[in-house]
């Protein structure tokens, strides 16, 4: 791996699964390979550095890394200039104290690919997400936000020669994860109000199976309206606050549309920063996939 390079992971836990599947993806978290063996990422303390072989060592909160090369749009290497250029960047960014927590990114997530599951607790948790996104500032930066800035603003000419080029995937069919509820309720408590729907119905659960986390879902909150149009408030609420049209019927085809339109003029396929997800890091020609560097013992 070298400096500029990319790297695409699934963090452990239910939420880092949730952000991976509403993403349609199998990655949660993106972070630029830097100097000194170090990379850079957006994290709950905000923009950092981290030992990269720290972070490979680290199958305990994360479930598989892999890395992928980054080359220019014409498909050429980067030189040395082009990779300083990127940590310079990146590195301009370093204590940017606005990185959002995992539970807003799953917001942001569900309001740009309009992905919604099915699981009653699940599409509870989705509600909450989107609404913790509203009350906090919406202008946080998540990982793959850095990690498209590093690429796309730093000091080369023309300006946007490294950006790299978003191609729209389509939904997947990934099946829905398995979630142990009890491990997600400790995971976002602390991030949901003390009176939370959502906390409220985790701790009221029924439990089928306590010790693997499985709760019976038709007693999950039965009085809440869970339904897709009244979901698609809070996902049209959220995407306000992040500057996006309203969506229509079919928000999985808006969710398509509204990035393209927050590009701008046709010749400019540079999308809204804010808009790009692990996925568009992964599909985009402009990054090689080197292989997978780190794999949890299962």
């Amino acid at each position: 791996m070298l400096p500029g390079d990319v790297l695409l992971m699934l963090g452990d836990g239910p939420l880092s699964a949730l952000i991976a599947w509403c993403g349609d993806s199998v990655y949660s978290h993106a972070a630029l390979v830097a100097d000194n063996g170090e990379l850079i990422e957006a994290a709950a303390s905000g923009v950092r550095r981290y030992p990269i072989a720290q972070r490979l060592q680290d199958d305990k909160n994360f479930g598989f890394i892999d890395g992928f090369h980054t080359l220019a749009h014409d498909g050429q290497a980067l030189d040395a200039a082009d990779r300083a250029a990127i940590v310079a960047h990146a590195q301009s960014l370093i204590g940017t104290p606005y990185p959002l927590d995992s539970l807003a990114t799953l917001g942001v997530i569900v309001a740009i690919r309009g992905k919604l599951p099915q699981h009653r607790l699940a599409r509870l948790l989705v509600r909450e997400a989107l609404d913790h996104l509203v009350r906090n500032n919406p202008s946080h930066m998540v990982c793959s936000e850095l990690v498209f800035r590093a690429l796309a603003e730093c000091d080369v000419q023309p300006l946007g020669r490294l950006a790299p080029t978003i191609v729209i995937t389509p939904p997947t069919h990934l099946p829905f994860p398995e979630i142990d509820w009890v491990a997600l309720l400790e995971e976002v408590g602390p991030l949901l109000w003390p009176k939370s729907k959502l906390k409220l119905a985790l701790a009221a659960a029924t439990p089928v199976d306590a010790a693997a986390g499985v709760v019976d879902e038709a007693a999950v909150a039965p009085g809440e309206d869970l339904a897709d149009e009244a979901l698609m408030q809070h996902v049209a609420q959220a995407r306000a606050v992040l500057g996006l049209q309203p969506a229509p019927p079919s928000l999985a085809t808006d969710a398509v549309g509204a990035k393209m339109a927050a590009a701008g003029p046709a010749d400019d396929p540079r999308p809204n920063p804010k808009l790009v997800t692990p996925q568009d890091l992964a599909a985009t020609p402009d990054h090689v996939a080197l292989g997978r560097l780190m794999q949890a013992a299962s």
